[in-house]
């Protein structure tokens, strides 16, 4: 219960930051940003995963998950308003900067959390069950906020607001609901030493391989999730509620394709080749979402992108199964893992605004960043097998 609360409080921050594709043409026509710009508001809450996800794993690791949970809750709460009432531009970008910033800072909580309440062998099955939420708050989160904003009168700020009071609500259930699993004493006492625990960390060839399958597939999927809707409304006038839906479908059909493969990698193996095909399929995927309008075909193809998602419980894992790995030192892969992640994330919509800039055609830019995902075939190809990790 508390595993599983503290999940959708994680996954609801992300489901305000992966909502920005669908404010944004009205945050653009109010603001007047230019493409450039809204690349640069849409990759702006990942900035400080680059300088400060690892430093942060390494501080926010010794605390329990109660006190590191609430108080990252309560400044994302304050936050969110803050993006709402932004009167220009540099304001709005600088509160989805340090909203990033709450939910990297939280990311520790997760590692703690599995280390403790879950064996070795529930852990793939654990970040499923995180998957599944992340589908169901996110893609739930696409798929109303058209109609929230409809009723709205079309108002991003009154829509913020109101995402801003339901995550006071999940903050306010947290408090009451939520325990501690190690104090904060304990992980203190597990490694004074920061550059030793930071050296053991980092080590493992396999947590690096992993970052970079990690990087291609949010490359692609910050990109589309920030951009589709634009494109589909304005090549093919498919409304922001049908493109909104379609990209919902993907996620959620993620987190439930998610624990369905995991489960069968976890009693039968094969998680490298699990890993090439999917990336192959999401690649293929994307980039058929580039090339047509009909929203049948864009169904089908957004239900294909979310069993490719289902690789995410697969490569998360890697992090807490690396040989001799400790709970602070798994925070710490966690956090480096962030790294890798806010790099995709960073540069898929930088790129879709510059490439759209400089080429005047959004549909080509998605198309060049749909090829990221093949960075999952290359994880897959390289990545330790089971045989080999049991050796």
């Amino acid at each position: 219960v508390v595993f599983g609360l503290w999940s959708i409080c994680a996954v609801f921050g992300f489901m305000v930051l992966s909502t920005l594709g669908i404010l944004l043409p009205a945050i653009s026509a109010e603001l007047e940003l230019s493409p450039s710009q809204q690349g640069v508001l849409a990759s702006s809450a990942f900035w400080g995963n680059f300088i400060m996800a690892i430093p942060l794993s390494l501080w926010t690791s010794r605390y329990s998950p109660k006190i590191l949970t609430t108080i990252t809750l309560l400044i994302g709460v304050f936050l969110i308003l803050l993006q709402g009432w932004a009167p220009i531009f540099v304001a709005l970008l600088l509160a989805r900067v340090a909203f990033g910033l709450t939910l990297l800072a939280r990311e520790p909580a997760r590692a703690i959390l599995i280390k403790h309440w879950f064996s070795d062998g529930e852990i793939v099955l654990a970040n499923s069950f995180s998957n599944i939420f992340f589908g169901i708050v996110v893609g739930g989160g696409l798929l109303i906020t058209p109609f929230v904003l409809g009723g709205m009168q079309d108002s991003w700020r009154t829509t913020l607001y109101l995402y801003g009071g339901v995550f006071g609500l999940l903050t306010l259930l947290w408090v009451l609901m939520g325990r501690e699993v190690v104090t904060s004493e304990a992980l203190k006492s597990e490694s004074a030493d920061d550059k030793s625990l930071l050296r053991r960390s980092l080590m493992h060839k396999d947590l690096w391989i992993a970052g970079l399958g990690f990087v291609g597939a949010t490359f692609a999927w910050s990109a589309f999730i920030n951009f589709f809707p634009t494109l589909m409304l304005e090549s093919h006038n498919v409304s922001l509620r049908w493109s909104g839906g379609i990209l919902a479908l993907g996620i959620f059909v993620g987190g439930v394709s998610g624990i369905v493969i995991a489960y069968l990698v976890m009693i039968r193996g094969r998680r490298n080749d699990t890993l090439k095909g999917l990336g192959v399929l999401m690649a293929g995927s994307y980039l058929g979402m580039t090339l047509t309008g009909n929203v049948s075909l864009l169904i089908g193809l957004g239900l294909l992108n979310g069993i490719a998602w289902s690789f995410w419980a697969l490569l998360h894992t890697v992090a807490f199964d690396l040989p001799g790995i400790r709970t602070r030192e798994t925070a710490v892969a966690l956090g480096f893992l962030g790294v890798m992640m806010a790099a995709g994330t960073v540069l898929g919509p930088l790129a879709v605004g510059f490439l759209q800039e400089s080429m005047g055609d959004l549909r080509l830019a998605l198309f060049i960043v749909s090829f990221g995902p093949l960075s999952l075939s290359f994880a897959g190809a390289f990545l330790r097998s089971s045989r080999e990790k049991a050796k």
